[in-house]
């Protein structure tokens, strides 16, 4: 029987720092958002809600082992909607967590909530379970918007959400918003944006809005029913964005986020400085032991599969039949990785520190990409730190495909 994994991390991923994160898919939702491309979609039924967990409890216990003498700093759960579990459902699987996995004592636990089902008995039940972040879906502040974007909640239901959390104890509350809707003009963005400030989160995410492909959205673009708005709407709403939030005490850590002080998402920094994290769930991806990893996408397949060789995922956790991906890196490859998601991070990549896990500096492999960039006013480098400028934040992408050779 094939072990895919070593309870060390190889060689060729660079050394771990002692950071380990825990991510857990749960897709389900009320309704499929127009825009959304995540594996996620409406249970036929709660019984294949229940079918679901219970295969992820027998994925999770069985790879309990792959953390053995060492302890979870963070646990995100993802989806589709997590909250649409319910609280007893949702305590089973951290009680599984508890009693398989050791965690850091203040361990971040991340929850995803919709408003409409981000309740305060929700809420009450998970904290004493260690749930101390929750990340809420809200995307506008505008109900004519939250409509169109096939939101299933309501203004006023968001505020009914952030009561509920922070009755429960939880102040450490993130909104994700989403910008550039078709027809949404400059200033109705700003409206979101000073609606979202009212509110006092601690952090906040913003993305763009996407057409991808196999989306409701992308097939009535393709209809001629809806034209995405051009990049330089999007790109005056995000410098809008920036603007505004500094004013406000955010500090932008990463491309997408802002937080107040000491309140940056440390499960999404575990992913950004490529410091290694399990996941398990229906289309989850991790990477440990020097390998990328990600899970079949099918949740009633991965159900079958789980139920059908139980003894087989036991013994090893990440078995061939449940994975969609493995690809094992080579130093280089890693190293490219950690050049690409650590300059998502304004602060950048730490030459220091990246030669600790390398064996070198970047200026030593990609020196002359990163002057080539720096003439184009698109990197800042130093004996330091290299970094995107502010001119490239939203064009990232013309500068990180450069350091993949």
């Amino acid at each position: 029987m094939s072990n895919h994994f070593s309870s060390q991390p190889a060689s060729s991923g660079g050394s771990p720092s002692s950071e380990l994160g825990l991510y857990i898919h749960l897709p389900f939702c009320r309704t499929k958002c127009t825009y959304c491309a995540f594996v996620s979609g409406s249970p036929r039924s709660e019984e294949e809600i229940d079918r679901y967990v219970e295969a992820l409890l027998v994925h999770l216990a069985a790879g309990a082992d792959r953390a053995r003498g060492r302890a979870l700093t963070t646990v995100f759960f993802g989806g589709g909607t997590p909250s649409l579990l319910g609280p007893a459902r949702m305590e089973r699987i951290l009680a599984a967590i508890h009693e398989g996995y050791a965690l850091t004592p203040g361990a971040e636990i991340t929850i995803e909530a919709n408003p409409e089902s981000g309740t305060r008995d929700l809420f009450e039940r998970l904290t004493p379970l260690g749930v101390n972040r929750v990340s809420l879906g809200v995307q506008s502040f505008h109900d004519d918007e939250l409509q169109w974007l096939g939101r299933v909640h309501s203004v006023a239901g968001v505020d009914r959400a952030l009561e509920s959390a922070r009755a429960a104890g939880i102040d450490n509350v993130s909104l994700d918003l989403i910008f550039g809707l078709p027809g949404q003009s400059l200033d109705r963005w700003r409206e979101t944006l000073e609606r979202a400030l009212a509110r006092d989160p601690m952090h906040l995410s913003a993305y763009a809005l996407g057409f991808e492909e196999g989306t409701l959205l992308d097939r009535l673009r393709e209809q001629g029913t809806v034209s995405p708005a051009c990049d330089e709407e999007y790109e005056a709403m995000y410098d809008a964005m920036r603007e505004r939030l500094a004013e406000a005490g955010y500090g932008q850590y990463e491309l997408s986020s802002w937080s107040r002080p000491g309140r940056a998402c440390r499960h999404n920094l575990i992913y950004w400085r490529r410091d290694e994290y399990l996941a398990f769930g229906v289309s989850a991806h991790g990477w440990y032991g020097g390998l990328r990893y990600g899970l079949i996408r099918d949740p009633r397949k991965y159900m079958t599969i789980i139920e059908d060789n139980r003894c087989m995922v036991g013994a090893d956790p990440f078995w061939e039949g449940l994975l969609d991906e493995r690809h094992s890196l080579s130093s280089d490859e890693a190293a490219s990785d950690a050049m690409i998601f650590g300059l998502r991070m304004t602060r950048g990549v730490d030459a220091a520190s990246f030669s600790r896990r390398y064996g070198y500096a970047p200026a030593e492999r990609w020196g002359e990409t990163i002057a080539r960039l720096r003439d184009r006013g698109l990197l800042e480098a130093d004996a330091g730190s290299v970094r995107l400028t502010p001119r490239a934040y939203f064009i990232s992408n013309e500068a990180l495909h450069h350091f993949l050779d």
